[in-house]
């Protein structure tokens, strides 16, 4: 849970982390406790330096970090829930907050995707899935979906889309926007790290690979 993730984004991650796993989690990144409090959850853990949260939990597990770091609150979170062997990450509030902690957390997932079989974030402008080894999605279809790569090049096959792609090899820009779904999207990464976003609602369920 990140600061600025709004009530209906919060009610989303959460029902998407309950379908994804009998054993979840909740975890506040600094500001994000506020946000928990409002949708009245309380954590099993917090992370941060508590500069946007009023102050440090005392009642729940915490890792404190100085202010004075050269890491955001949320990249400390990532370790922190790798080290505990989450396989699958759903973050509420990925896109809220200022402009240059979108771009910080969306680079943070890009670098970090690796670890976990995949990282999804359910926004409010969509839903993004990022993973280093692929998913099978059942999805609403004739519905927007958007390959985008993360990094320097994927090579990627996609099946169950409007445009296939078998093994093709992909650089950062638009080669992946606008497809169009099917009922159901299977994905391979075999290199690389990327992103599945659907701009509308149009994920039903979704399975991890790796």
């Amino acid at each position: 849970m990140l600061r600025g993730a709004a009530r209906a984004e919060v009610r989303r991650a959460v029902a998407l982390a309950r379908r994804l796993s009998g054993t979840c989690i909740l975890v506040a990144v600094d500001g994000g406790l506020g946000s928990c409090r409002a949708c009245r959850l309380k954590p099993h853990l917090f992370v941060g330096d508590g500069d946007s949260s009023r102050r440090i939990p005392t009642d729940i597990a915490s890792v404190v970090y100085a202010a004075d770091k050269d890491f955001s609150d949320f990249a400390g979170a990532l370790v922190e829930v790798a080290r505990r062997r989450v396989r699958v990450v759903v973050v509420a509030g990925l896109l809220g907050g200022r402009v240059d902690h979108e771009w910080a957390n969306l680079f943070e997932v890009g670098s970090r995707a690796g670890g976990f079989a995949a990282i999804l974030a359910p926004t409010a402008r969509g839903t993004v899935l990022i993973t280093s080894h692929g998913c099978t999605a059942v999805t609403v279809p004739n519905r927007t979906v958007s390959l985008m790569i993360l990094g320097g090049s994927a090579t990627v096959s996609l099946r169950g889309t409007r445009w296939e792609l078998s093994r093709r090899r992909l650089r950062p820009g638009s080669r992946g926007l606008s497809n169009i779904t099917g009922a159901e999207i299977d994905l391979a990464v075999h290199a690389g790290v990327v992103a599945l976003v659907f701009p509308a609602p149009a994920v039903s369920g979704v399975t991890a690979a790796g």
